[in-house]
């Protein structure tokens, strides 16, 4: 037993050392998809990797022969790693820090580094810990090291300089980081600035429980800087209550009252403008501070089409503002077919800013309606050959087609086998097969940002043969090579999709279209927001629509979660009058939001509409959607006149009726 425990640490090291030097495995040379015969090595590496879960620690040398036979496989790093986790003590020190050498930096790796960190500091090992420590494992790990560091020190100033960008977090930081915390007051290190700027953090995007406690760090005349701190972050309206502000210490205050403006702007402008007015006089606030105080209340008018709003985009749109006042000062301009203001703004921009693909198409929008439709035609026809939604609607503009420019990559066998000769690329396709997405993901993201630049098109290539949608997509985007339209625009799911729009009454390009903006077809992904798998669905969303309770599982089952995207497409459809951007636009933002969004009285040309939705998310949804949605009925060999119709269309007046005579308001459900 113990020969056969020696062997197997000693292949374990041989087998690390070759690995570096990447051995191809047969399988890769013969092709570039695996065959079959790799079929009986993943049940087994299934088998083996289960069996280091369940066998007893004291047993684990039985497995040892198992793990060893696999050792020609790609995934038997994560074998080993197991195999290590398992027996994680001093005794296996030298395979361990082995294989962390080995695999530094690789997906295998992750998390190891810093559990054998936790155990040498439970041991308090400090030579060992010192010797494996890396940057970047987090603040109980640092904090673990600077202690170690600060024990008889020769220069612990050094080391205490070290300490301000962990203290200085909106978070609270770990029991761990304490003692240096208070090593590091000692020495005189902790300012009333430094203390403030935590609080700063800690009130605008971290944990306000922590304010409390940092406020007993300040002297006893500042303390009110902390409660007004937490006042005006629970409520901004605060700033309102001009006598709570002293202006003892001006430039505390003026932030947080240039914080609470720019908040307050945002849920009540005329408030917003109210305290504005009181406190500019004050001379408190920076050019910077202004500028994003600006933006803010003229962002907001401009959203809710308050009169005054031009007034405040002109305050707003100077020298140093953020790009998206001038945009806005556009859209708003547009929205009032002020075609000559429009125009100038455009003409007054600065050249980058004119360059852009919007600038040139609203600058021939605005001198085709001032009836210079010659110069018009010339800028029209400069964005019609460009493969965008801006370039789709400029060749509607001119009677043209619209331009996809497809350009096949050229395919080399050399250079695809080399690249799934690579081990992280064997991995992934080894995880893939197993229906290991998350795994997959992390070791091709791994080999994408560990290869050449020239073989990132290649890459490309290979995940698209393996029939991953989601990892071609992004590996085309990352090689920069976007002319491949059929590649980056794959007909996933194609006959699914088709099913279910017949069922439906659903175009399947629009579909298609979602998907591949939703998720890039990635059947496993999940928003911050819960929302899931193909189409990005709620849980809440697809039950309303199977009208019974559904297990989250099945929302990860392409079919079914195609199914129900669809279906509710169709749903939105009934909703909308089968108006397409209202549609795409309720799949992204809700239906109760984009109904508030309808113009109230009188219909507004699409183009127009879609500048000013308010949600810049939702704004770049529509616009893609639409692209996204001519090129797949041109993959699906069914070219429509979409862009033509977006042209020429108008979005509807709330108050209007649609020509089935039903009303664009709330349907009951």
């Amino acid at each position: 037993m113990q020969y056969r425990k020696q062997v197997f640490w000693a292949n374990l090291v041989l087998f690390n050392v070759l690995l570096l030097g990447i051995v191809s495995t047969p399988r890769a040379l013969a092709q570039l998809l695996p065959d079959a015969g790799e079929v009986a090595m993943r049940a087994q590496f299934e088998r083996v990797e289960n069996a280091l879960r369940t066998t007893s620690r004291t047993k684990l040398d039985t497995l040892d022969d198992d793990i060893a036979a696999l050792k020609s496989y790609p995934l038997y790093p994560y074998l080993v790693r197991q195999r290590l986790y398992r027996q994680m003590d001093i005794t296996h020190r030298p395979q361990i820090e082995t294989f962390l050498a080995t695999y530094n930096g690789q997906p295998v790796s992750y998390g190891m580094r810093g559990s054998w960190l936790r155990y040498l500091s439970e041991r308090n090992d400090k030579s060992a810990f010192l010797a494996n420590y890396r940057e970047g494992l987090g603040a109980t790990i640092t904090c673990q090291y600077l202690r170690y560091q600060l024990q008889g020190a020769a220069n612990p100033k050094y080391w205490l300089n070290k300490v301000k960008p962990i203290w200085l977090s909106g978070q609270s930081q770990p029991n761990e980081c304490d003692p240096i915390f208070r090593q590091w007051q000692q020495a005189g290190m902790l300012t009333e600035e430094l203390i403030l700027g935590r609080i700063r953090k800690a009130a605008d995007s971290g944990n306000p429980r922590l304010v409390p406690y940092l406020k007993g760090k300040l002297p006893a005349d500042a303390q009110y800087l902390a409660d007004l701190w937490l006042a005006v972050r629970n409520d901004p309206a605060y700033i309102l209550n001009f006598r709570q502000f002293p202006l003892s210490h001006v430039d505390e205050e003026a932030r947080m009252l240039a914080f609470g403006l720019e908040k307050l702007a945002w849920q009540d402008a005329d408030k917003a403008v109210r305290a504005y007015h009181h406190w500019v006089g004050k001379k408190l606030f920076s050019t910077d501070n202004l500028h994003a105080i600006h933006r803010a209340i003229a962002l907001s008018k401009a959203i809710d089409h308050q009169s005054d709003a031009l007034s405040w985009l002109e305050k707003a749109d100077v020298d140093g503002a953020e790009d998206d006042v001038k945009r806005w000062h556009m859209a708003f301009l547009l929205r009032e077919q002020h075609w000559e203001r429009v125009l100038k703004l455009i003409e007054q921009a600065p050249p980058r800013q004119q360059k852009n693909d919007n600038y040139l198409y609203w600058r021939a929008r605005s001198l085709a309606a001032l009836g210079r439709a010659e110069q018009a035609e010339q800028v029209f026809s400069q964005l019609a050959g460009q493969r965008h939604y801006y370039g789709f609607m400029a060749s509607a503009r001119v009677g043209a087609k619209p331009a996809l420019m497809h350009q096949p990559v050229e395919r080399v066998q050399q250079q695809l086998t080399a690249v799934a000769e690579l081990p992280a690329a064997q991995r992934a396709y080894e995880f893939l097969q197993l229906g290991r997405q998350f795994e997959a993901r992390r070791e091709w993201h791994y080999l994408l940002t560990h290869i050449d630049s020239d073989k990132l098109t290649a890459a490309a290539l290979v995940a698209s043969e393996w029939g991953w949608y989601d990892q071609s997509i992004i590996s085309f985007t990352r090689s920069g090579y976007l002319d491949d339209v059929e590649k980056r625009f794959p007909l996933a799911y194609a006959s699914q999709f088709d099913a279910a729009s017949k069922t439906y009454d659903v175009h399947p390009a629009f579909a298609m279209a979602i998907a591949r903006r939703e998720s890039s077809f990635m059947a496993d992904a999940v928003s911050p927001a819960g929302a899931t798998g193909l189409m990005q669905l709620m849980p809440g969303t697809a039950q309303y629509l199977a009208k019974k309770n559904l297990n989250r599982s099945v929302l990860f089952e392409p079919e079914r979660n195609l199914q129900f995207g669809v279906q509710y497409l169709r749903y939105l459809g009934d909703k909308l009058a089968n108006n397409p951007v209202l549609v795409s636009a309720s799949y992204n933002a809700g239906w109760r939001k984009v109904l508030e969004w309808l113009p109230q009285s009188n219909d507004i040309a699409t183009d127009i509409w879609i500048e000013n939705i308010p949600y810049k998310e939702t704004r770049r949804y529509v616009k893609a959607v639409m692209a996204y949605r001519y090129i797949y009925e041109y993959q699906l060999g069914t070219p429509s006149e979409l862009f033509q119709q977006l042209a020429t269309d108008a979005i509807p007046a709330s108050s209007q009726l649609d020509e089935s005579g039903r009303q664009l308001q709330l349907a009951p459900d």
